[in-house]
């Protein structure tokens, strides 16, 4: 009892974004004041859940770690709120604003099921379609949607040859009297690339800036109007200065909590950062003259150990759990320092885990170059112990290492598309380099070293990349068709021997890429 009590507190309050890994806690925004016998509902969201459905630990600035997340919480907490809202006659909408997939063991191995089952347990009313939804192929992707209670949205994913919709664009919910909540689903272009081309081969994404206008224009006369976007934030503000009347964007995909809500033409931008660390949540008013639903108050609730769990999930959960094979739980050496692969640096900054990675990768293959882009590797590994499962973490995906021969231009064309983004773009085709190091000032490369000589440009060089960089993933496009050697081993495997037969695990930052004035 007094567990509930404490989950409704929280909820009342709607405590927003105290991150667990950083010091601080900043003020919700002040409630405004509902007009009189206007209608309302309660909007919960998260994204970029990327298969981290077990609670996990997160290193703070100091050193120190502390464990977030965890989906049973996020069950147990939404469970609250709608009873809670179901007692004052509100309505609640549960949305995921894409990725359920993948980054941890369980993910990688059940393709998602767990993720659908729990979905499903738990009430959601609908998620748009994220990139990472197709790493599994096409045919998983249809199975799960298949199996889901609950809608697939996106107004833009396209069968490449009829050009005919994969998913439903919009989902509507009515809130009583003849008005309707409309939610509008839209996915980043960069399906495209950031999934194994054989993925996506019959898939294609349109512009979403204009296939939202339009079902924005079909619905805005019944009710209000939801974006539930898995875009980068810059399509979502273009889309709110095109659309000042829709009445919030849900966002995923760049992996970050927006907090405060960001206003591009008057609309309320909201995202819960990554891996179920936050449920977001707004209140919203439905009622008056406007076309326009009121934001009453908004805020995001940390998910952390102190919440009460959902029994339910925590049974699925165990289910799934005790079907992993016990090889995850075996321990292939130590990490003698931490290995940063956290997204803000790893997708910009030279790191040791990525150092570390394309190391061996240049080691077993005795390759003039390695290069490996970010976006391959999904987690840091602590300092301590290293699990079979740990290493899933870092790198989910089962690339296969592939030793091309390319011209000293090929490779200064894979190094200017690494670095033609900034930091906040969190770009995952920035590479991490092995027997190169070179200079960045602006977007441009310089001072390219293989080995202790100058890159010539005219000259052949053995180098080893993943068969997803090699068929063009991450907008990698120097190495395609290129006369190539396939290795027939995953990286991953790689790296769990390399542990194995090694014991430790240690790398530090070289300045092997230097960025000017920085």
């Amino acid at each position: 009892m007094k567990a509930l009590l404490r989950l409704l507190l929280i909820s009342i309050a709607l405590l927003v974004s105290f991150d667990p890994g950083a010091a601080g806690q900043s003020k919700a925004a002040a409630p405004k004041k509902d007009t009189a016998g206007a209608n309302r509902f309660t909007v919960l969201f998260f994204n970029d859940l990327h298969g981290n459905l077990m609670p996990f630990k997160i290193t703070r600035e100091d050193g120190t770690s502390v464990e977030a997340g965890g989906i049973a919480h996020i069950a147990a907490l939404v469970k609250t709120i709608r009873e809670e809202n179901r007692m004052k006659g509100i309505p609640t909408f549960l949305l995921v604003a894409g990725d359920m997939l993948q980054g941890t063991p369980m993910s990688t191995v059940f393709k998602g099921a767990p993720d659908v089952e729990i979905f499903n347990a738990m009430g959601v009313d609908a998620m748009t379609v994220g990139n990472h939804e197709f790493d599994f192929g096409l045919e998983n992707f249809l199975a799960l949607k298949k199996a889901a209670a609950f809608p697939f949205i996106s107004s833009n994913v396209v069968w490449k040859e009829s050009r005919e919709l994969m998913n439903d664009p919009v989902v509507r919910f009515s809130l009583g009297g003849g008005r309707r909540l409309t939610v509008i689903g839209a996915t980043t272009t960069e399906l495209l690339t950031s999934t194994a081309p054989s993925n996506v081969e019959k898939v294609d994404v349109i512009d979403s800036l204009e296939t939202v206008r339009r079902h924005f224009n079909e619905a805005i006369n019944k009710g209000p109007v939801i974006l539930l976007s898995h875009s980068r934030y810059r399509t979502d503000a273009k889309i709110a200065e095109r659309l000042p009347e829709l009445t919030a964007i849900i966002g995923g995909h760049d992996q970050v909590l927006i907090n405060p809500a960001r206003n591009p033409g008057g609309v309320p931008v909201f995202q819960a950062y990554e891996k179920g660390r936050y449920l977001g949540r707004i209140d919203v008013s439905a009622g008056g003259k406007s076309r326009k639903g009121a934001i009453i108050q908004s805020g995001y609730i940390p998910i952390t150990p102190s919440l009460p769990s959902d029994p339910k999930v925590e049974n699925i959960l165990r289910g799934y759990s005790s079907r992993l094979d016990a090889t995850f739980k075996e321990v292939l050496g130590e990490a003698l320092v931490f290995m940063d692969g956290e997204r803000g640096r790893i997708r910009y900054e030279e790191t040791n885990l990525g150092n570390y990675v394309t190391d061996i990768m240049r080691e077993h293959t005795g390759a003039d170059v390695a290069l490996l882009n970010a976006g391959s590797l999904r987690a840091s590994l602590n300092r301590g112990p290293v699990t079979m499962a740990d290493v899933f973490k870092v790198m989910p995906y089962p690339n296969e290492i592939i030793v091309v021969k390319a011209t000293g231009a090929a490779i200064l064309e894979a190094l200017a598309r690494s670095v033609r983004d900034s930091r906040e773009d969190e770009d995952g085709g920035f590479l991490h380099v092995s027997g190169v190091r070179f200079r960045v000032r602006g977007r441009k490369v310089e001072d390219v070293v293989v080995g202790k000589a100058p890159l010539d440009p005219e000259r052949t060089y053995s180098v080893t990349v993943t068969d997803f960089v090699y068929s063009g993933g991450d907008g990698h496009r120097a190495f395609v068709g290129k006369p190539a050697t396939m290795t027939g081993l995953p990286l991953r495997e790689l790296i769990v021997d390399t542990i194995r037969k090694r014991k430790t695990v240690e790398a530090s930052v070289e300045g092997r890429i230097l960025r000017a004035g920085e």
